[in-house]
């Protein structure tokens, strides 16, 4: 029972990382995105 516990907090805990690991790169992209089209004009 114990280590179904933590398998599930284990599973949670990653989805939690790599969506939030995710997030931040696609801000980062955005933000590169945005800073060449200020470039540009």
């Amino acid at each position: 029972m114990l280590d179904t516990i933590v398998l599930i907090l284990f599973v949670l805990f990653m989805i939690f990382i790599f969506g939030n690991y995710h997030k931040t790169k696609s801000q980062q992209r955005e933000e590169q995105s945005s800073l060449n089209k200020k470039e540009e004009n």
